[in-house]
Formats: C-alpha cells, sequence, structure tokens
C-alpha cells in the first residue's frame, strides 16, 4: 500500500499538531514557535540544579553580597571541550519569568524564608546574551537587558518595565507621569559616587509612559552605534527607574560569554571588554550597588578570557572548592527518565485538543522502551536527545509506523551509522528507566 506524507500522518494517524520537538534546540528567546523559545522547559529536569542557582545567585544576590556567579557546563568525557546544549539559557529564562512574576517572593519561599523574609529584599532580573552580530560589547549586552525589561512578553505575562512602573505608581500615590519621573530624577540626585554622567531622560520619561509600548518604541530608534557606546548609560537609567519602584536589588543573566571569548574578536578588545566589567558593574553607580551578573561559562571561554579576567582582579570562575558559593555546573542527563521528562511537555502541547491517551502511554507515539533507546544512542546533552527526537518522529512517520518502538530507534540509527554513546561520567548507565521520577 502507497505511503501517505508524513505530516498527514502526524496529524491524522497519531493525533499530534506537527512534529512536537525542535530541529535546532537552540533557545530563540520571544519567538512564536514554542518548540524553540523554550516555553516548553521542564525545570524538574535540572531540580538539584536550580535549587543550587537560587540557593547561590538569588540568595547570594539579595543576602551575601554576590557580585558575580557563573552558570557552567564542562563537557561529556575528559577533555570535551563543546559544553553548549545542556539547557543553561532555558534555565536562566525559566527563572527569570519565575522572578519577575511577584519580584522573588516565589523563589524566596521555595528556598524556604518565611513571608516576612521573603517580602523584605524585591528583587527582578533581565536577560541578554553576547553574540557575534550586534551584541560584541558589555555595553550593547547592557542595552539589550534594558531591551528586555522593556518589550520581552512572558507567556500570560506582561513586561517587567510595565510591572515596575505600577510598583512605581503605588509608591509616588500618582499616575502622573512628572511624579514618576521626578521620583526616578530624585534617585540619580541621590547617588554620591562616580557614575556614567547624566541618565538618559527620554528614557526616563518614556518609563513613566503610562503607554506600555513608549520605551520600546524609544529604544527601537537607538542605533546599533549609539548601543554600543551608550548601553550602559541606558541600563543606569533603568537602574533608576528600578530604584524609584522599591527594588534595590537586580539579577542580570548573561548568556554566551563565548561569543565574547570568541579567538575571532581581537584580544586587544576582548581584554578591553572584560575590563570594562569591573569599571561599569564594580566602580560605578547604580550598577555597583544594584546589579549581581551570573554568566555562562564552558571550558574554551574559560581559556580565553581567564588571563584577562584575572588581571581586571573579577572574582574567580573556576570549578574549585574555594568557588564552590559562586558557581553551579549543569550536568548532562543522567538517565532515561530524566530524557523523558525532558520529552513529555513538547509531547503534551502537541497533541490535539480532546485526544486521550490510554494510562501508561503518555509518552505516543513513542514507546517507554523506545525512550530509554533513543537516550542510549544520544550525547546525554538535552540539546542532543531533543533533536534526535525531532529526526526520529519525522523518519518514523514518513514510514507510517503506528508508533515507535525499540526496533525502529534501532533501525534508525543504523541506518545513520550511529552507534550507542559509551561516554563516562554521565551519572548513570544507558537506558535505566526510573518511572518514578516523573
Amino acid at each position: 500500500m502507497e505511503k501517505i506524507s508524513g505530516v498527514v500522518w502526524i496529524k491524522n494517524k497519531w493525533k499530534l499538531r506537527k512534529n512536537p520537538f525542535p530541529s535546532i534546540a537552540m533557545l530563540q528567546m520571544g519567538g512564536r514557535d514554542d518548540r524553540e523559545n523554550g516555553l516548553l522547559y521542564e525545570p524538574d529536569v535540572h531540580a538539584k540544579q536550580l535549587r543550587e542557582v537560587t540557593d547561590k545567585f538569588v540568595l547570594g544576590m539579595s543576602y551575601s553580597g554576590l557580585k558575580f556567579g557563573y552558570l557552567w557546563s564542562t563537557g561529556i568525557v575528559p577533555g570535551d571541550s563543546d559544553a553548549r546544549g545542556f539547557g543553561k539559557s532555558v534555565l536562566m529564562q525559566h527563572l527569570a519569568k519565575k522572578i519577575n512574576g511577584d519580584f522573588g517572593e516565589d523563589v524566596y519561599l521555595s528556598a524556604g524564608l518565611d513571608e516576612e523574609d521573603a517580602a523584605e529584599v524585591p528583587i527582578c532580573c533581565v536577560l541578554t546574551s553576547f553574540d557575534t552580530v550586534q551584541v560584541r560589547s558589555l555595553s550593547a549586552a547592557l542595552f539589550a537587558a534594558v531591551e528586555y525589561a522593556v518589550a520581552y512578553h512572558p507567556q500570560q505575562g506582561e513586561p517587567l518595565a510595565a510591572s515596575l512602573r505600577k510598583r512605581l505608581v503605588e509608591r509616588t500615590g500618582s499616575g502622573d507621569v512628572r511624579d514618576l519621573v521626578k521620583a526616578v530624577t530624585d534617585e540619580h540626585r541621590a547617588l554620591n559616587g562616580r557614575t556614567l554622567g547624566p541618565p538618559d531622560d527620554k528614557l526616563i520619561v518614556a518609563l513613566c509612559e503610562e503607554d506600555p509600548g513608549a520605551a520600546a518604541d524609544y529604544l527601537m530608534r537607538i542605533t546599533p552605534t549609539s548601543r554600543s557606546r551608550n548601553g550602559a548609560v541606558h541600563m543606569a537609567t533603568f537602574l533608576l527607574f528600578v530604584a524609584a519602584a522599591g527594588i534595590r536589588r537586580v539579577l542580570v543573566f548573561c548568556d554566551q560569554l563565548e561569543d565574547l571569548a570568541s579567538t575571532t574578536t581581537a584580544k586587544a578588545k576582548r581584554n578591553l571588554e572584560i575590563e570594562r566589567f569591573r569599571d561599569v558593574l564594580v566602580e560605578t553607580l547604580p550598577m555597583a550597588d544594584m546589579v549581581t551578573m551570573v554568566v555562562t561559562m564552558h571550558p574554551r571561554a574559560a581559556l580565553t578570557i581567564g588571563t584577562a579576567w584575572a588581571l581586571a582582579d573579577l572574582p574567580a570562575f573556576e570549578l574549585t572548592e574555594a568557588n564552590k558559593q559562586s558557581t553551579v555546573r549543569l550536568p548532562a542527563l543522567a538517565d532515561a527518565s530524566q530524557a523523558a521528562q525532558l520529552l513529555k511537555p513538547y509531547l503534551v502541547a502537541a497533541t490535539k485538543d480532546g485526544v486521550e491517551r490510554e494510562e501508561g502511554d503518555e509518552f505516543f507515539p513513542f514507546s517507554k522502551e523506545a525512550i530509554a533507546c533513543l537516550f542510549d544512542y544520544s550525547t546525554r546533552k538535552p540539546r542532543d536527545v531533543l533533536r534526535k527526537a525531532h529526526s526520529v518522529v519525522d523518519s518514523a512517520a514518513s514510514e507510517n509506523l503506528a508508533r515507535i518502538e525499540t526496533a525502529d530507534i534501532l533501525r534508525f540509527f543504523k541506518s545513520s551509522n550511529a552507534y550507542p554513546f559509551e561516554g563516562v561520567g554521565t551519572g548513570g548507565p544507558p537506558g535505566t528507566l526510573d518511572w518514578s521520577q516523573g
């Protein structure tokens, strides 16, 4: 019998809207495709490390004076310098959304603080990232952090800047833009130490406008050159707005430090930018008082910036006992049950409304044993598991398989000349399934 289209099979026979899994599995923050934008991230996949990030970075910022934190991935086998695809970006996005939802209260409570302590130090969080196209300096990265605050709409929420304006209105008892602007400029007048100079008055007004799009529209008109030169001033201005709203601690998650540390970036420029981490974040107000920065780190980036980081007298980032309060390492997936935790939200989201699966068939079209086999052939990195799941679904659908069994996984990988992964130090034997974990 002639086979039908794989897409038609996915939709009509498997009752899925689409292939559930991302083909790229690189975070596209703000994108409309939930498979790629990180919103289907299951935090329990890295539950232990998420608690560790909360304890060390969030509580460390609020109560221990932490200035720099380092979120590490180190590869799978000794000497493996490719430490990407472990889920650092989506973990940061998840925590930022959770913090900004109630200015840290729920995160504090989940860490063990009581309600009185949880209300003591309200916080907020912004995300930024280096890249090889536009964001190649600290100033440009700080500008991108302000853009995140004013323009990023989390699922079922409003931009951080809009929530901050509501707090500012409550604190001042007025919704008049002039009163709000005065409260922000008063914060600047109260600074007694070294600053980057006057704040951006137009940005202050835009942040205080009732129209939630005013600040985003203003930032869009700023040229790339100005972003690279003056982005730190825009960040300082935003922090004055944050302080006026009654928040004195801001967590800045900074992703893809490897792009700043790229060997294609001239060494002199790279060293200058690292010096600016100290000059801007440690030695000028309001950044020095308010900002804690957590950067992603892996061996290749560490090797490239290590000397310059030490010469700038910035806190050490090595994964050592001495640095354990400022470092967290995100490991590979330990076993197949973690892989199942990772995959399940994607399958649930892709299943058509009204479709009921039989009990114990929550991973349809995969059998549980097939997921264990898929894990055996992965490199243990979440990105690799998701990409391989995407490829297997496409292949099985094109063959019009009723469901995906272990034999189908084996046949797929045999045709791809792939072999079971034989890495070391992954935390569990290949294919181990403990379904009591989820």
